[in-house]
């Protein structure tokens, strides 16, 4: 019933579904805002709320609400290890002014080497390099860094005739560093995008050589895309974190990638399953008025089934614990169904009103190759092949084929990944160039300081007796209380160097030099009042009980190795709160609350999480693809097998991936970016099974009719070729992915890629066969009516009797 009601609508309303959809394209885009004016980035942000590094941000924020710089800009002078001559300071001086001077940067101060207290820490040892630093009211990852990466590019350039000649001025920090990401994610989407219409398009002309019939999957996803992306667009502006307090729902820009190539890889299959069908039903003599919505009826199971593996295997994602997984599948699922609805009203309907121009210039000539027997062509030659071989040694090939995957599955089961964000970045980009010169001449933590924000308990009070007023950290006593926790965190191997109201310039709190000018110093920039308001707070309720402490780290921060040092830290500020005396004195933070934060300890919990959701994930999507097969197939050791086959193609592929990559990026490789497993699961987990499904549907539908053997041979031979275009297309789509600058994305376009293409040619063209093939081994003779209908799923019989298929 519903095949014949589908096959009427595009049948007789072909032109209300194509004017609706250019109204609906139209009407959207004249209302909706666009993707990139209201997407949002960022990694940290995402973050549960409950997680360390956040509960330390809020107590922060708390304590110290008049702290308005979330990221800085760096300017690093230095003399390739030479000393700095006075002209070099100089430069550095005026550079520093004239950023104070330039009114539309969002600046909260500018240090230099004249700076209170922190100028004599920006002069590297032995005068090698110097610094200027500009604390800023943007964050890491905010819009407008991208045009701050240029405007303080263009500061530099316009100074370059006052410059000393020799002298190297490198721009990095926190800033410097999201606007090189939001640089490089822009040009990782122009690149996608343009990279993907191109190799579609190449990759349908070669496979139709007819302009006209290359148009319809073009046309088609252009519209759903328009459609999808703008609809999107429109539920955040309305229905986001924006608009209400309640709502979660956020757009990513990243997240336009994944949504532009799975589109078009996806739609394209969609719409080469649906044109294969139509030119099948022509061959057969059905009538071009007729052909379309019966070519639709008789594929709408396997174009259902396949959208929804992947629909509901990215809808999963909701169940993340992080923001952007939250949003991200669903965002790119709801897109996928649109494309879908697209696929199966729009396509054919413009199937339909094409008529007899779909195949110009070539016209009834293109129709031949179906109209000819099958053993007589050159591809059902080669796909005939394929099945006798699969038929005969069944058995065989599947053992030869775990053991060449057995080593990759093993080495993609214990592939290891990066949080490491720097990574992420091409190594030419300005704020990596500037990062490492801060490694050189400075301790590697210095480009992003962590801190620990410390609470007293409520019962440490100055002085004894009965009315000993709580202890006041902003008092003298209250300096003096902090330097054992100054001192237990200086004393920690990762930690370089340390700042707090104790000593607000760092050093060796133990070898202190109590004479000179360096002491006086030290002593001025401690009792100073600005050093007060930095380090301890001045607002209710936590006035004169929190203090800040800033950590320099000695790896970088952004490494796997400064987050595993993160524990370690913890459990210290855990047991240090737990000794009830410090050097045979009572202990001032004897039951205190310890806090880490900063990117260090926030890339720690990202990690932590994403490794708890990517489990979660993993679980959720098997189940929800299985369930999904379940319904389509009935038979539960065939869905079984098909999920095993695509988890097999995961773990190959994630392997491989991990080894290419070693290959290419040699020392420098730390593991793959950890979005490359999540993603690759969810996408090729659920994308593979659309071949799956396309290929057993049609297994079923040929057994049917001419046995379980038979059946299987002309299946595999019917469907050889159209999967193959599909998946070189859809692997074409991935890769595009590879053509942007982000080191992520470059692997998981790679790796996506090469799954898809390993599915395409071995998983569906050869392993699922075999398991097929084993089942019908012992046919003795062709099945009599009624077992070869109880070979076919429910869906397909309805169809092939209520549809007419052959």
């Amino acid at each position: 019933m519903f095949a014949e009601r589908i096959a009427a609508l595009i049948n007789r309303h072909w032109m209300w579904l194509l004017i609706g959809w250019v109204v609906l394209a139209v009407g959207l885009k004249l209302v909706a805002p666009t993707w990139d004016s209201i997407a949002k980035d960022g990694d940290l942000e995402y973050l549960p709320a409950n997680v360390p590094s956040l509960r330390g941000e809020r107590l922060l924020q708390e304590s110290f609400p008049n702290e308005k710089a979330h990221s800085q800009v760096s300017l690093v002078l230095s003399r390739d290890g030479e000393q700095l001559t006075a002209d070099d300071r100089r430069f550095g001086l005026l550079l520093a002014e004239a950023i104070r001077n330039d009114e539309e940067l969002p600046l909260v101060d500018v240090w230099d080497e004249t700076t209170q207290v922190v100028g004599d820490m920006l002069l590297a040892k032995e005068g090698k390099a110097s610094m200027v630093v500009a604390r800023l009211t943007s964050g890491l990852m905010d819009v407008g860094n991208v045009r701050l990466l240029r405007q303080m590019e263009q500061l530099i350039a316009e100074h370059e005739d006052k410059r000393p000649e020799g002298l190297v001025v490198d721009l990095t920090g926190s800033a410097m560093i999201g606007g090189d990401m939001r640089a490089s994610i822009a040009e990782s989407l122009a690149s996608t995008e343009m990279t993907t219409v191109l190799l579609v398009l190449g990759c349908l002309i070669v496979i139709y050589r007819a302009p006209v019939l290359v148009l319809i999957p073009l046309a088609t996803i252009g519209v759903s895309l328009s459609v999808a992306t703008d609809t999107v667009a429109l539920l955040a502006q309305n229905f986001g974190a924006d608009a209400f307090d309640w709502s979660q729902f956020k757009i990513f820009t990243t997240t336009k990638i994944f949504v532009v190539v799975i589109l078009f890889g996806a739609g394209t299959d969609f719409c080469l399953f649906l044109i294969a069908r139509y030119k099948e039903e022509l061959a057969s003599g059905v009538p071009r008025s007729e052909a379309a919505g019966r070519a639709l009826a008789n594929v709408s199971d396997a174009l259902f089934g396949s959208a929804m593996t992947t629909i509901l295997g990215l809808a999963t994602m909701v169940f993340a614990q992080y923001g952007k997984f939250v949003s991200s599948g669903p965002i790119v699922a709801v897109c996928l169904f649109i494309a879908l609805i697209a696929s199966v009203t729009f396509a054919p309907a413009l199937l339909r009103a094409l008529g007899p121009l779909v195949f110009w210039p070539y016209g009834r000539k293109l129709l031949e190759r179906e109209r000819t027997d099958s053993g007589e062509q050159a591809e059902a030659r080669v796909w005939g092949w394929v099945a006798d071989m699969v038929m005969r040694r069944p058995a065989t090939i599947l053992a030869l084929s775990v053991w060449l995957a057995a080593p990759l599955v093993y080495f993609g089961a214990n592939v290891g990944v990066t949080h490491d964000l720097m990574a992420d970045l091409a190594p030419d980009r300005v704020s990596v160039v500037g990062a490492e010169a801060i490694g050189r001449y400075y301790d590697e933590g210095t480009i992003a300081p962590m801190k620990v924000v410390a609470k007293l308990s409520d019962d440490v009070v100055a002085g004894k007796g009965e009315g000993a007023e709580p202890l006041d950290l902003r008092t003298a006593d209250g300096r003096f209380a902090i330097a054992p926790l100054h001192s237990m965190l200086h004393d920690l191997g990762q930690v370089a160097d340390v700042r707090s109201l104790y000593l607000p310039t760092g050093g060796d709190p133990r070898n202190r030099s109590f004479l000179g000018g360096a002491a006086f110093r030290d002593l001025a920039a401690a009792g100073s009042p600005i050093t007060a308001d930095t380090f301890v707070s001045h607002t209710a309720p936590n006035e004169g009980r929190v203090t800040q402490l800033s950590l320099i780290l000695s790896d970088n921060p952004f490494s796997k190795t400064a987050r595993d040092k993160i524990p370690a830290m913890q459990a210290a500020l855990a047991e240090f709160a737990k000794q009830k005396t410090v050097n045979d004195a009572p202990n001032p933070w004897y039951g205190a609350t310890f806090e880490l934060v900063g990117t260090t300890p926030g890339m720690r919990d990202l990690e932590l999480i994403t490794n708890s959701d990517n489990v979660r994930i993993q679980v959720l999507t098997v189940a929800a693809v299985y369930m999904v097969l379940l319904v389509i197939l009935r038979r539960p050791m065939t869905c079984a097998f098909l999920i095993v086959s695509v988890l097999v193609s995961y773990w190959v592929t994630l392997g491989a991936t991990s080894l290419f990559f070693e290959w290419c990026y040699g020392d420098t490789f730390r593991g793959l970016d950890w979005k490359v497993p999540i993603f690759l699961f969810v996408i090729l987990i659920a994308v593979g099974q659309d071949y799956n499904i396309y290929l057993v549907t049609r297994v079923y539908e040929e057994q049917r009719t001419h046995g379980l053997r038979e059946g299987l041979r002309r299946a595999i031979v019917q469907t050889g070729g159209i999967i193959t275009s599909c998946g070189v297309i859809m692997a074409g789509t991935f890769i595009a992915m590879a053509t942007g600058t982000l080191r992520g994305m470059i692997e998981l376009g790679f790796a996506l890629a090469l799954g898809v293409l390993l599915d395409t040619f071995f998983v569906r063209t050869v392993v699922v066969p075999c398991y097929f093939a084993l089942l019908a081994r012992n046919e003795r003779a062709k099945p009599t009516p009624a077992e070869a209908i109880e070979t076919t799923t429910p869906m397909s019989r309805r169809h092939h009797a209520k549809a007419g298929v052959s």
